[in-house]
């Protein structure tokens, strides 16, 4: 068992996003049977083509989301941080996984294997569909990973994408949110060249919108990101 001043500190990140807005019994039976694991800087909680099993919620660090693209190969499409849930795919269709997530820093999720959800279904009246809403829920953020992609810009896309990231929730961006992320992965997220994905950044550095550092990125200013993404 987790001390009492940890426990609901992680609680409340757990409640940010998805979670936060189910019904208080099902809240409830989640924070009964939910339990902490921890995975080191690129482990896997799970890969495509994996059998079906639980769920996740991320409570500290940060999990890549990736998928198979047959041009491309394994890509990075988005990344998952504080108060996001994910692995819900298998719960909806019933087929093996068909997306991989890695652990992008030393990160901790609150587990619930597929037996949890089980007992969750049967003793929560609307628990289904209380689960079944986690789909339609990511499947607003797979949106806008496809609409980010389609900005013909180059520095607009990197600016919606960036955005993206910071999120706490949808739309709500704020300033020193920070993201774990490197050069590298901005560009196989934004479909371009490294070299142009660190131009602009730098250009964004330079007028305030952002900070960088090895490895991670800090939001300084959202409303002027906000406003290059979609000007």
């Amino acid at each position: 068992m987790l001390g009492d001043t940890l426990e609901d500190k992680t609680w409340i990140i757990a409640t940010l996003g998805w979670l936060g807005e189910r019904s208080d019994a099902f809240r409830a039976a989640v924070r009964a049977r939910a339990r902490l694991r921890r995975y080191a800087s690129g482990d896997y909680p799970h890969h495509g083509g994996d059998d079906t099993g639980g769920i996740y919620g991320v409570v500290a660090g940060s999990f890549g989301t990736y998928a198979m693209s047959e041009s491309a190969g394994i890509v990075l499409g988005h990344i998952f941080r504080e108060g996001a849930w994910f692995g819900q795919g298998p719960i909806v269709s019933g087929r093996p996984r068909y997306l991989s997530f890695k652990a992008m820093e030393p990160s901790t999720v609150l587990s619930l294997p597929a037996s949890a959800l089980n007992q969750i279904v049967q003793c929560v009246a609307g628990a289904e569909r209380e689960l079944m809403s986690l789909s339609e829920y990511n499947q607003v953020v797979m949106a806008r990973v496809v609409s980010d992609l389609l900005i013909r810009k180059t520095d607009a896309r990197v600016a919606a994408v960036l955005l993206r990231l910071f999120e706490v929730g949808p739309g709500d961006a704020r300033a020193g949110a920070s993201c774990r992320l490197t050069q590298a992965e901005l560009s196989e997220m934004t479909n371009t060249s490294r070299h142009t994905a660190n131009s602009v950044l730098r250009s964004f550095e330079a007028q305030g919108w952002i900070e960088t550092s090895y490895g991670s990125i800090t939001l300084r200013n959202p409303g002027a990101l906000r406003n290059h993404a979609w000007a």
